[in-house]
């Protein structure tokens, strides 16, 4: 595992730029680029114009990028591609409030030979708030298609970087020639996160905070002379020039929102604060995990919110009768935390907040599944859906061309094949600035199934199917690693041995459970003379495992990618 010990060693120096990367494998039709025409009409189906807002046996009409007609009395164009909606239910394109779709992470900047470290360059302190996500978008990135086949139209793309990466951007999540042309609005919004420089200031939460209120401050005067001077430079000396404070006068004028990735509440809170005691007017608290404790905190600040869509598994109920009564302490906390954690959204709803979805560090595969989960958990429905559509297009100021399906708005369509929100529906089509996509729709397996095609789930929750050998691939930022699983059966319990294609040395996979589906392990490596816990958990199904694997260094969780295939025969 040479190249996931290279990777951790390099993350004791760059800490703060290893993040989930999202991975994909969605089935598109053609861009539309090569269609015959742009004209389509979907006729016969149930139009969920916005929340609560049904159109039942309705038509919509698709013309030159927009939408031209919604309703029961609708004229079908001649030149239309009409598209049968009998049983579909039609929706307005999901809007991610904040993510890094699309955006491709930079080579990070070497260490400085002769670092001064109270006060570092600006590119390594990770202050670079003048360059623009668009720099970064890569138009091959698997996250466009996945996100897409999610329903997600347009994103909020913001940058990677550290402290101040930069400007982020609404992105058409369209195939394109160019990044240019997938902008939907560039420049809309200042992007920062609690993420210092390696080795140098600021390095923590509270140097960033320091710094962070010493560049809005500078930015305040700067822009004052910068005005003054405009107005009548007689007498005034010439402002310098300064492109770190004056990417902060959009921020000082009220303009520009400032989007803190806070994903704890004490981060929340401490987003808050600076906006309180520097008193800039636009605040978009994104990402967020813990909001149970600060409903009254949104309730009385003007802040936006865009929650994470990232949700832990579900624990185990902790009645084993097999277990000690520690451990069943031990997961009825955990079970605590999680219903807390579920409900909050539904929480949110009662309390008359308003919010949209962050999908940063989520995989586009679980989006339904997490949104579902919420919806079990008190979130209704049409709130959830307008966690997905009207919410974020009124918070990010493009309510009059997106979020609903009215005439004159953006084509931003997603058709499912029944109600979204019902797990078996699956996304047949999208229209992304009036392009079409079109996505195979699998058959669901009918009960009465042959035992054969049924045997290696069910085998899989019986444990059986685990015990052989896996292909693994695990996503880095550093690059993909593989190697085989190889899992054996010591009695009651599981053992096993990861290999590397490397030809690194092996790791022994430690506290291996199996239980309803869900594998989970963890292996140590050696992080140039760090020892670094692995932990990897996810659900079996069949012949295929898909998971996560995290670590936590420096008091920060980081996510990456883990999916394996059994091999035949083994």
């Amino acid at each position: 595992m040479k190249l996931l010990r290279k990777t951790f060693f390099r993350l004791t120096l760059i800490l703060p730029l290893l993040s989930l990367t999202l991975v994909s494998s969605a089935q598109s039709d053609p861009t539309g680029k090569s269609a015959a025409t742009r004209t389509y009409a979907i006729t016969n189906a149930s139009i969920v114009q916005s929340p609560g807002n049904v159109v039942e046996g309705g038509t919509i009409v698709i013309k030159n990028g927009l939408i031209n007609a919604v309703g029961t009395n609708v004229n079908v164009p001649d030149d239309a591609q009409v598209l049968d909606g009998t049983g579909m239910y039609v929706y307005a394109g999901f809007i991610d409030g904040m993510s890094n779709t699309a955006a491709k992470r930079p080579k990070a900047m070497e260490r400085p030979s002769n670092l001064f470290t109270p006060d570092p360059p600006n590119d390594y302190a990770g202050i670079t708030p003048e360059h623009h996500v668009v720099s970064q978008i890569d138009i091959g990135s698997s996250s466009i298609d996945g996100m897409r086949k999610a329903g997600f139209t347009i994103s909020h793309t913001v940058p990677y970087g550290r402290m101040l990466p930069g400007s982020g951007a609404l992105v058409l999540l369209a195939d394109r020639d160019h990044a240019d042309e997938m902008m939907l609005q560039e420049n809309v919004s200042m992007f920062t996160q609690f993420v210092g420089a390696p080795g140098s200031y600021p390095g923590n939460v509270l140097g960033i905070m320091a710094k962070w209120r010493d560049l809005y401050r500078n930015a305040v005067n700067a822009k004052q002379h910068h005005e003054m001077y405009t107005e009548d430079p007689s007498g005034l000396e010439r402002p310098s020039q300064d492109r770190v404070l004056e990417a902060y006068f959009p921020v000082v004028a009220g303009t520009k929102p400032v989007f803190y990735n806070s994903s704890t509440l004490l981060l929340a809170q401490r987003a808050m604060r600076l906006q309180k005691d520097l008193g800039f007017a636009k605040l978009a608290v994104a990402n967020l995990k813990e909001a149970w404790d600060l409903i009254d905190d949104f309730q009385n600040n003007n802040a936006m919110l865009f929650m994470s869509m990232d949700l832990p598994d579900e624990p185990k109920d902790g009645k084993d009768d097999d277990k000690s009564d520690e451990v069943k302490r031990l997961e009825e906390r955990r079970m605590e935390f999680y219903k807390k954690y579920v409900e909050q959204y539904a929480a949110l709803q009662s309390a008359g907040i308003k919010f949209g979805f962050s999908t940063m560090g989520t995989r586009a595969n679980k989006v339904k599944t997490n949104v579902m989960t919420m919806i079990e958990n008190g979130l209704s429905e049409d709130a959830a859906l307008a966690a997905l559509t009207t919410n974020p297009a009124e918070l990010l100021g493009i309510d009059k061309v997106a979020g609903t399906l009215d005439a004159g708005k953006l084509a931003n369509v997603v058709v499912s094949t029944g109600p979204f929100f019902e797990k078996k529906s699956q996304v047949k089509y999208v229209f992304v600035d009036g392009d079409k996509y079109e996505y195979e729709v699998k058959e669901s397996k009918k009960k009465d199934d042959s035992a054969e095609e049924a045997a290696p789930a069910a085998s899989a929750e019986g444990g059986d199917a685990l015990v052989g050998t896996w292909t693994y691939s695990l996503n880095t930022p550093q690059g993909e690693q593989g190697g085989k699983m190889i899992i054996k059966k010591n009695g009651d319990s599981y053992e096993g041995t990861l290999t590397s294609d490397d030809g690194s040395p092996d790791n022994d996979m430690r506290n291996v459970s199996f239980r309803d589906g869900t594998l989970a392990f963890d292996f140590s490596i050696d992080a140039g003379g760090q020892a670094l816990d692995i932990v990897v958990t996810g659900k079996v199904e069949g012949k295929e495992y898909d998971a996560t694997a995290t670590v936590n260094f420096g008091g920060q969780e980081f996510a990456m990618e883990w999916t394996a295939s059994k091999d035949d025969g083994k």
